[in-house]
């Protein structure tokens, strides 16, 4: 690793050792990576993207093999149909559905696993809902790296299986909230002499930053008005405020975007809190949404972000299970399959443009996180038109069609 980085807790910058194996500072407070001299850091020429923004990155030497080619995902204008549903004239789509496991995950799973192997661990292992579990198992696997995951007992088949087929040991947890398993599971840290990752982890976020200095290059320099991310550990929107901000401090931008928080209504400790002006999240608990994706009923970095909202005037809203349902049909019918969490911002995006918090010439980008094919239970709220056909009764029912 790099000379002149530690990590430091996000509010009160208590300052600890890089190689610190508890994933949150003492106080309960989220970890960042700080680098010095990022004053002075500036975009080089490479081929992979880690390369070309290697002054903003914690690594000495990343290998080139730990990647499964994550990255380069589309940036694409959002069609006629969902800029006039979300009421915008500039709405753009990061399809992050495109990384190698399907999900925006890849990107923090190259970042632990680069890491580990800098540091020597043979071992790692990560709390998951599903994505990040699938994610890292697949990285483990290419790095030799033996991956155990945490998942609660509600986590779709599909994403077990996909943990399962690269050789990852996962355990299903029975317990009453994933919060408190989460918390549970992380005291095991020390104990056990085992990094264990969620979502939120210190390394995981300089990972995401990575979709930053891409859009960065993307839109060529270009830097939008609002970003929008489905939120649950809240790794990954301040790991993309992280790499803006880091950027804006290098003087290479001149201005941060605002982030969009966005929650399910039932599940929305974060959103809920900043609508009622609170400092700290208001817990959730025994809830059901359909977006299984953003869980976390009471994430413990999330009075970091509540802060942050505050501090920087990022926006917050949260959606219906009938919104998100609507929001993930509209998103199918422009070409894009998403889970149900993915969807979340759609709607959102709309509301805020509705009450006058987003103006309609702003420049938004909206972060699909997740492929649909990640949880194909929640197909069952939609209808499709399927019908079984003779053989011998094709073209009359092809004339019916056309």
């Amino acid at each position: 690793m790099k000379k002149g980085i530690k990590l430091v807790s996000t509010i009160t910058n208590l300052e600890y050792s890089f190689d610190r194996i508890e994933e949150f500072a003492d106080n309960g407070e989220s970890l960042e990576v700080r680098i010095d001299g990022l004053e002075n850091a500036g975009i080089k020429a490479g081929k992979n993207l880690w390369e070309r923004f290697s002054d903003f990155l914690p690594f000495s030497d990343i290998d080139e093999s730990v990647s499964l080619g994550e990255g380069n995902t589309a940036l694409i204008k959002a069609d006629k149909k969902l800029l006039d549903f979300v009421g915008l004239d500039n709405l753009y789509i990061k399809n992050e559905t495109q990384n190698p496991t399907w999900s925006f995950k890849d990107r923090g799973s190259f970042a632990c696993i680069a890491m580990a192997k800098e540091m020597g661990e043979n071992v790692s292992a990560t709390i998951s809902t599903g994505n990040m579990g699938s994610s890292i198992s697949a990285y483990g696997a290419k790095a030799g790296i033996k991956i155990i995951v945490f998942v609660p007992e509600f986590t779709p088949k599909e994403k077990v299986m996909s943990m399962g087929i690269h050789g990852a040991t996962v355990m299903k947890i029975i317990a009453p909230d994933y919060s408190d398993m989460k918390k549970q599971i992380l005291s095991l840290a020390k104990k056990m002499n085992l990094r264990i990752v969620s979502g939120n982890g210190p390394f995981r976020v300089e990972g995401y930053k990575l979709t930053s200095f891409e859009m960065y290059e993307q839109m060529n320099g270009g830097i939008p008005d609002y970003i929008a991310i489905p939120t649950s550990a809240c790794g990954h929107i301040r790991g993309i405020f992280k790499g803006y901000n880091e950027l804006f401090i290098a003087g290479i931008i001149s201005k941060i975007p605002k982030m969009i928080i966005v929650q399910a209504m039932n599940n929305s400790p974060i959103v809920s809190a900043i609508k009622e002006g609170k400092k700290h999240v208001v817990p959730f608990s025994n809830f059901h949404t359909v977006a299984e994706a953003i869980t976390t009923g009471n994430p413990m970095g999330g009075d970091e972000i509540i802060h942050k909202a505050y501090k920087y005037g990022w926006l917050a809203e949260s959606v219906t299970e009938d919104e998100i349902i609507e929001s993930q049909k509209l998103l199918a019918e422009s070409g894009y399959f998403v889970e149900p969490a993915s969807a979340t911002p759609l709607y959102a995006i709309k509301k805020l443009r509705e009450s006058g918090k987003i103006e309609k010439t702003a420049t938004v980008v909206t972060i699909l996180t997740g492929s649909g094919l990640k949880d194909m239970t929640v197909l069952r709220y939609h209808k499709f038109n399927v019908t079984l056909v003779n053989v011998n009764d094709v073209e009359k029912a092809l004339s019916n069609v056309k």
